[in-house]
C-alpha cells in the first residue's frame, strides 16, 4: 500500500490564520478505521474513530481543508484550486506525526473465507457534495506537491460518489491498508456501506451499515459570510456537484445551488444518440422555479450536459443481449433461457449505464422525496427495472408488462442505478414523471418520454421523443403547480413499503478505473450484472385496474 502522506500532493496548508483545535473538536490528524471481522459465520462491518462528536460516527475538522493541486492525478476530487475536506492522517501546522486511516480486515482470517478476500462497498451518499475514498500515492512522503500530482504512482480511487455508486473493492483477509477520505462541501452526510465475505462452507455472510458523517466548514470563512449570501469570486465548476471554488462566501448549500446552476444554464435541443457512458437518464431539476424532468448527460465528468428527453436516443447494443436464467426469481423476465437486454446496474463496457439523479434537487426545492413514476411504455415488448439486496431475490421497481403506472420514492440528493431489461430488439418510447410537494406547498410534475433503440437497431433513423401528451415536446414551461407536458398517466395509489440499500455484487467494470471486480452472483446466467442500487427510501406502489394497464402497454 505505501505510506500515507498524501501531505506531498493536496494536504491542509498550515498558515498563521488555521483554526486553533478547541476541546471536543476533532484534528484531522485523528485516525478513522473501517474494519472487518468475522466472528464464527457472522460478518461485522465498522467504521472507529476515537472521540468523534455525539450522534456522528466520523468528525472531519475544519482544519481538513484544503485545495485540488494542478496534474491532473487528483482530477477526480474536482478541478484544480477548488475546495476539498481530506481525511488523511495529516495534522495542520503541528508537524505532528501522521495517524494513518486505514481499511482493517486483521480479524477476518484468511483461511475463513474463498479467495482470501472480501467485498467492501459504498453503497449511497447522501449530502452536500461528493464522497471519495482512495488510496494514496505510494512515493507521496517524498514527492514534492508538483511530483506528487504528476507521479506515475498517483493515487488509487477505491469509492467515488461522483460517477455513481454502488462501488465495490475486494480487500485481503488478515490485512490493513491506507485509505484518504475526500468531502468536497462541509455539512452533514449519510454514507452505507456493506461487506460481503463468502465462506470456505459456501456460506455468504453480509454486514450492512449507515454511518453519519460531520464535515466543519472553515470557520474563518464562516465568520466573514455576510447576511446576505455572495457569490464567490472564484469560478465554478462547470459540472453539477462539482465543488466549488476555494474562496466561498455563501452557506455550502447556497454554493452547491450555484454551481448547478451554472451548469444548467443551457439545456440541449440537439438531438444525439447515446450507446455508452455513464448518464442518468432521469434527472429532476429547477429550471426557473418549474420541476423539470431532464436528461443530465454525465460521459464527461468534466463537461455534464443537460439535455431534454426528446433530444436523446439511447442505444441498447447488441452486446448487451443476454439469456433469462432459471428459477423462479427470474420468472418475471420471462422463460428461462429467452433473450432480453440489459443495460446493467453496474457499468460494462460497450452499454450504456443509465440510472436516475435528484442531486440537483434540495429541501429549499420540495418537501420530502420526488415520486418518480413509469407510467407508459410503447414498444416491440415489456420493460423491466429492477435492483437486488446483496444476494438476495430481485426487487422489481418497475414491470410493464403486469401493468402501469408503477411508483417509486426516491429521496432528494439520491444517485442511482438499477437493472433494465427489455423483453424484445425494437424502438422503445419510454415515459416518466416527476412529481412533489414544492417547498410553497404546492404540488409540481413533469412527465417526459425518452427513446430506446434496443437490439440490432440503427439509432441514426429513430426519432427521438413521444408526442406533446406523453411530454414528448422539446422544452416546457408551466407555473409551479404543473410543468407542461404532463397529461400521460394518472397518480397510482396503495401504500408501499421501505426500500434497502445494498451492496454491489456482479461482474463488469465499476464507474472508475482501478476498481477490483465485483462478486458474481449465481443465478445461472454469467454476464447478467446484478447488484443493489443506492435508491433511498423507495415505496412502490402498483396500479392495478386493468383498463389502465391496457392502456399503458400500448
Amino acid at each position: 500500500m505505501g505510506s500515507l502522506a498524501i501531505a506531498a500532493g493536496v494536504a491542509p496548508a498550515a498558515t498563521a490564520d488555521s483554526p486553533k483545535e478547541e476541546p471536543g473538536r476533532l484534528s484531522a490528524a485523528v485516525s478513522a478505521d473501517v474494519v472487518l471481522a468475522l466472528e464464527g459465520d457472522t460478518l461485522s462491518l465498522d467504521l472507529k474513530q476515537p472521540g468523534a462528536a455525539d450522534g456522528t460516527d466520523l468528525t472531519v475538522g475544519a482544519d481538513a481543508r484544503t485545495t485540488v493541486p494542478e496534474g491532473g492525478r487528483y482530477d477526480f476530487l474536482g478541478r484544480p484550486g477548488s475546495a476539498v475536506w481530506l481525511l488523511d492522517g495529516t495534522e495542520a501546522g503541528t508537524g505532528g506525526a501522521p495517524v494513518v486511516p486505514e481499511w482493517d480486515t486483521t480479524a477476518v482470517p484468511a483461511g475463513s473465507v474463498e479467495d482470501g478476500t472480501i467485498e467492501w462497498a459504498l453503497t449511497g451518499v447522501q449530502g452536500p457534495g461528493h464522497v471519495s475514498v482512495f488510496e494514496p500515492a505510494s512515493d507521496a512522503t517524498s514527492a514534492t506537491p508538483a511530483a506528487a500530482a504528476t507521479s506515475d504512482t498517483g493515487p488509487e480511487v477505491l469509492f467515488d460518489s461522483r460517477d455513481g455508486l454502488p462501488d465495490a473493492r475486494h480487500l485481503a483477509a488478515g490485512d490493513t491498508g491506507a485509505t484518504v477520505w475526500a468531502f468536497t462541501e462541509p455539512g452533514e452526510y449519510r454514507v452505507t456501506s456493506q461487506a460481503t465475505a463468502r465462506l470456505i462452507s459456501g456460506a455468504v455472510t453480509t454486514a450492512t451499515a449507515e454511518w453519519t458523517v460531520n464535515v466543519a466548514a472553515d470557520s474563518a470563512q464562516a465568520t466573514a459570510a455576510p447576511a446576505a449570501p455572495t457569490p464567490s469570486t472564484s469560478s465554478l465548476s462547470s459540472s453539477a456537484g462539482e465543488p466549488s471554488g476555494s474562496a466561498t462566501l455563501a452557506t455550502s448549500e447556497t454554493a452547491a445551488r450555484s454551481a448547478a446552476d451554472a451548469a444548467a444554464a443551457d439545456i440541449s435541443t440537439e438531438k444525439v444518440v447515446i450507446d455508452d457512458g455513464h448518464v442518468d437518464a432521469i434527472a429532476g431539476k429547477m429550471v426557473d422555479g418549474t420541476l423539470r424532468t431532464l436528461f443530465k448527460d454525465s460521459r464527461d465528468p468534466a463537461d455534464i450536459v443537460w439535455r431534454e428527453p426528446s433530444s436523446v436516443v439511447l442505444h441498447v447494443t447488441p452486446q448487451a443481449k443476454q439469456q433469462v436464467p432459471g428459477g423462479d426469481s427470474y420468472a418475471f423476465l420471462g422463460e428461462s433461457g429467452s433473450d432480453f437486454w440489459l443495460i446493467p446496474q453496474v457499468q460494462q463496457q460497450g452499454v450504456v449505464w443509465a440510472g436516475w439523479n435528484t442531486e440537483s434537487l434540495t429541501s429549499n426545492d420540495l418537501k420530502g422525496p420526488v415520486d418518480m413514476a413509469l407510467t407508459k411504455v410503447s414498444g416491440p415488448g415489456s420493460l423491466a427495472i429492477w435492483e437486488t439486496a446483496g444476494l438476495g431475490a430481485p426487487d422489481v421497481l418497475y414491470n410493464s408488462e403486469d401493468g402501469l403506472p408503477d411508483s417509486q420514492k426516491v429521496n432528494l440528493g439520491v444517485h442511482a442505478h438499477a437493472n433494465w431489461a427489455f423483453s424484445k430488439a425494437g424502438t422503445y418510447k419510454v415515459t416518466f414523471r416527476l412529481s412533489g410537494t414544492l417547498a410553497s406547498g404546492k404540488t409540481a410534475s413533469d412527465t417526459r418520454t425518452y427513446t430506446f433503440a434496443v437490439g440490432d437497431v440503427d439509432p441514426d433513423t429513430v426519432t427521438p421523443g413521444g408526442d406533446e401528451a406523453d411530454g414528448g415536446a422539446t422544452g416546457g414551461s408551466g407555473d409551479d403547480t404543473t410543468a407542461t407536458g404532463s397529461g400521460d398517466g394518472a397518480a397510482s395509489s396503495g401504500a408501499g413499503g421501505a426500500g434497502t440499500d445494498a451492496t454491489a455484487d456482479g461482474d463488469g467494470s465499476l464507474a472508475h478505473t482501478g476498481s477490483g471486480a465485483a462478486l458474481p452472483l449465481g443465478v445461472g446466467a454469467g454476464a447478467l450484472v446484478i447488484t443493489g442500487a443506492a435508491v433511498v427510501g423507495s415505496a412502490r406502489r402498483r396500479h392495478e385496474a386493468a383498463s389502465d394497464a391496457e392502456a399503458a402497454r400500448s
